[in-house]
């Protein structure tokens, strides 16, 4: 299986370059999987199709998932609830499973808890993962060392609480220790095949602007600074072919972004995308996918 990670600052088109991402690589005998880690769904806007809480197929060997936040709550709270029941009583808080994924940081864990799920059924050839804003990549990254962490506190207390906590409830006090280990195991085996450049490979979509290159340059830095290799950038919404004085001064202004992305970044591929002067979504898709990997500027 592969992992095809799109990753970047919210409004530069990361789902428009996902969904082509997953059409070019159906359309090249690849079982694909278009597989949505924002909370904010796009891709059935994108697909221009209906798209439910459990995989779709939408087309020959595409499909498509956008997991239902409210309902995977509940599946990700009655899967670790001995371990959530214990962390949420030590501060004196109740929870209920369908107002989890409310909770700040939970979205993370239940999407990465998710994709595993996905990964390791080892259905698809292709999983094409639009992330979040800016990328859900950096807490599969950094999940396992806090997992790890807490599962060395619960090991050194477990010789003294354990038995109390099996006390209140048969067996309680190792069912959260089970289900923090699965959890980490879980973390690990994602973290992994993001490390893999076999298995996974990271593109970055970001637009010719300020705001959006520095953050794309931060994002970078991040990624690999935990060892994860971003393999190519997408510059989206590039004007082309117009000489009207507002497109002759936008071309001015986004020259200097598109080539310090080049100049910075040269030995990565660097994917430039027109502005098509509208909505992309339903059958224009594959055009942006001949677009990026039809004139070779991405190779699949």
């Amino acid at each position: 299986m592969r992992l095809i990670y799109v990753a970047g600052k919210g409004g530069v088109g990361k789902s428009v370059c996902s969904a082509s991402t997953a059409i070019w690589a159906s359309r090249h005998g690849k079982e694909t999987l278009a597989f949505s880690m924002d909370p904010a769904h796009s891709l059935s806007d994108i697909f221009d199709v209906e798209l439910g809480s459990q995989p779709k197929e939408i087309g020959e060997r595409l499909h498509a998932y956008e997991p239902d936040l409210k309902e995977e709550s509940k599946n990700f709270f009655r899967r670790y609830k001995n371990m959530l029941t214990a962390l949420f009583g030590l501060f004196e808080v109740e929870i209920k499973p369908e107002d989890f994924g409310s909770v700040p940081g939970v979205n993370e864990l239940i999407f990465m808890d998710k994709l595993n799920d996905v990964y390791m059924e080892k259905k698809y050839d292709v999983v094409v993962i639009d992330s979040a804003p800016t990328a859900m990549v950096l807490p599969l990254l950094q999940l396992p060392s806090i997992t790890t962490s807490f599962v060395t506190r619960v090991l050194g207390v477990r010789n003294k609480w354990m038995s109390v906590l099996n006390m209140l409830e048969p067996g309680f006090g190792d069912a959260i220790l089970n289900e923090v280990r699965s959890m980490r195991i879980k973390a690990e085996t994602m973290r992994n095949a993001l490390l893999d450049p076999k298995i996974a490979t990271i593109t970055v979509v970001t637009i010719p602007e300020k705001a959006a290159v520095m953050e794309t340059e931060r994002l970078i830095q991040t990624v690999e600074s935990h060892g994860v290799h971003v393999d190519s950038i997408v510059i989206n919404h590039v004007i082309r072919g117009c000489d009207c004085d507002y497109c002759h001064q936008k071309k001015s202004s986004q020259t200097g972004y598109v080539e310090e992305l080049q100049r910075m970044y040269s030995g990565k591929r660097i994917a430039i995308l027109p502005d098509y002067g509208g909505e992309i979504k339903g059958k224009s898709l594959a055009q942006v996918a001949d677009e990026l990997y039809g004139t070779g500027q991405l190779v699949f």
